[in-house]
């Protein structure tokens, strides 16, 4: 009986929350910041991860962890993702409007978003609004068995696919890792999880781990980020490889 209080406890709160972020999506509580991911080599920007940030105007400015975990199971997940399409969309036109060249824009959402009616239709919408090309987007699917799911399915992201729109999978090591169907995955870039970055390069053993999954992820095709690349070191370590993005 207690769990079960408890449970109904944690419902009643992530309804309330979600409730609030609706609400702070209409007052314009929510914006943006991008976070960068750089050729190895050259320092150049490649790419840029969109990342929401809430400014709550009595705790102040609050990060993705507060907030994001409790949208899983709420239609605000949707709400949420179509602001930062929309946000995106935005900051990309300022870039064509100044002459400048933008760089794609990967979005997170979660798969039930992605795959969810009218979805694809809004980003096609929005991204035609701002003369924006859907194909400097990409959307991006956190690591889970969900998402490996979806993305087995090429069916299922025939739509983003037709759009031009590209197709990443985040934080690959995090948690839940396919190796047995990453030949299936519909995905034009995976973005390795900071943790497998944190002893290279000085633990060899740790080096022949990301070797391989760089060396695995090249054999398919597949662009690389790697996270939580901090130090100089680390950097060059990476340098080896060409085409390999870090990001940190």
């Amino acid at each position: 009986m207690d769990k079960q209080k408890s449970r109904m406890s944690d419902e009643r709160i992530g309804e309330g929350l979600a409730n609030r972020i609706s609400q702070g999506l209409r007052a314009g509580e929510f914006h943006l910041m991008f976070q960068g991911a750089y050729q190895v080599r050259t320092g150049r920007l490649s790419r840029a991860e969109a990342q929401v940030r809430w400014m709550h105007p009595q705790y102040g400015l609050l990060l993705p962890g507060v907030f994001m975990s409790q949208l899983e199971q709420s239609d605000v997940a949707y709400q949420m993702s179509c602001f930062m399409v929309e946000r995106a969309c935005h900051e990309l036109s300022v870039c064509l409007g100044q002459a400048r060249e933008p760089c794609p824009v990967s979005i997170s959402v979660l798969p039930s978003v992605a795959m969810s009616e009218g979805f694809v239709q809004h980003i096609r919408e929005t991204a035609r609004s701002y003369g924006v090309a859907p194909n400097l987007l990409e959307i991006e699917l956190p690591e889970s068995e969900d998402a490996a799911r979806v993305l087995s399915v090429r069916v299922l992201t025939q739509d983003l696919r037709d759009l031009g729109v590209g197709i990443s999978y985040g934080e690959f090591g995090a948690g839940w890792a396919p190796f047995a169907s990453l030949g299936a995955l519909d995905i034009d870039t995976v973005k390795l999880a900071r943790d497998l970055m944190a002893t290279v390069p000085g633990d060899s053993r740790s080096c022949k781990v990301v070797e391989s999954l760089l060396a695995l992820f090249e054999t398919l095709d597949v662009r690389v980020v790697v996270s939580g690349v901090e130090t100089k070191e680390q950097a060059a370590w990476l340098g080896q490889w060409d085409g390999v993005l870090a990001q940190g």
